[in-house]
Parts: structure tokens; sequence; C-alpha cells
């Protein structure tokens, strides 16, 4: 780039400031400026050709950075698109999002069982949050809130875990009451009751 003039340098810095990494791609931007402003003169006059040509190099680097982005976005046959899956939305239907609610109603009910104040730490940690800031609003130690929010979690674990088994609760707590009166009235029996 030495032997250049030095406006012509200033013009290339500015283009690769407003995001043309190449120098190729600079150099024709410059030169693309340079060829508008020729044009330009013939029909008008300018009265200040450094910054008309700042601004068409500035315009040129806009128009290629909306170029590059478009041509990301190449049309495709509709027929095509269909068969590769790219026409189904991603957005979950109606039926995900019934399941979503539904898992969200019992995770809240689940969390109901904690304290409140466990309860809101968990949620401001899962909302995004740090330890620092969740214990800054509560006027507490970073480590209590850790000890919040793993007493949640480890609740909700658990609660999961219990949902995965396939006995189910209700024939359990009927098993032990009638284990317990057995083994009650067995013992009365023995000890004379």
């Amino acid at each position: 780039m030495r032997g250049l003039p030095g406006y012509y340098l200033r013009l290339m810095t500015l283009c690769r400031r407003w995001g043309c990494f190449s120098l190729e791609d600079a150099r024709d931007i410059v030169q693309e400026a340079h060829l508008r402003l020729f044009t330009f003169e013939q029909s008008a006059t300018v009265r200040d050709a450094d910054s008309l040509l700042r601004r068409i190099v500035i315009n040129l680097n806009i128009n290629r950075f909306h170029r590059h982005l478009s041509a990301r976005f190449a049309f495709e046959d509709i027929d095509r698109s269909d068969r590769l899956g790219l026409l189904i939305d991603p957005a979950a239907g109606p039926e995900r999002t019934l399941a979503a609610e539904q898992h969200l109603d019992e995770v809240v009910d689940l969390l109901s069982a904690v304290s409140t104040r466990t309860c809101q730490m968990f949620i401001a940690q899962r909302g995004g949050y740090s330890y620092g800031e969740v214990a800054s609003a509560f006027a507490v130690r970073e480590r209590t809130v850790e000890k919040h929010v793993a007493a949640a979690t480890s609740m909700l674990h658990e609660a999961e875990r219990q949902s995965r088994t396939p006995r189910s609760t209700v024939g359990t707590s009927m098993t032990r009451s009638v284990r317990r009166r057995r083994s009650q009235s067995q013992c009365d029996t023995r000890c004379g009751g």
C-alpha cells in the first residue's frame, strides 16, 4: 500500500473500518466511489469532493453489507424446501403448549411445599439472576441462596424420580395400612389385648 496517495489510504482505512475486511474489496469500493464521483461531477458541480467521496464509500459499504445479508437467504423451490422439512413451523403446537403449561403447574404445586422464601430464591436464580444478585436482593449471603436453591432443586428431582416409578402411591399406602392393622391385631392377640 506504499506509494498510494494519502487520501486514497484514508478512504481505504475508512472502508475497512466500516466492515470491509478484505483489502481487495476495500480497493474495489474505493475505485467504485471514485467512478461515481466522476460521473456525478459530469452533471453537477461539487463543492466538497472529499466529503462526498467519504459519503459514497460509507454508502457502498452499507450496500455491500445488505447484499451480504440477503445472499444468505437464497430463494429455493418450495417443493424442495418442503421435502427438506424447512417449511415446518418450529413453534410449539397446541399439544406441546398444553403439556408445558401442565408441567409448569406441577412445578408450581411442588414448589408450594417449600417455604415462600425458598421458592422466590429458586425462581429468581432460575430466571437468570446470579447467586450474588439474589443474595443482595434478599439481604443474605450467597451460600444461603445456594442452600435454598439446592433444597428446591433436590425436592423437584425427588418428585420427578417418584413420578417415574411404576408403582402407584395409593396401592402402597393401602398396603401399609393393611400391614399395620395386621401387625396390630397380631400384637393384640399375643399380648392378650
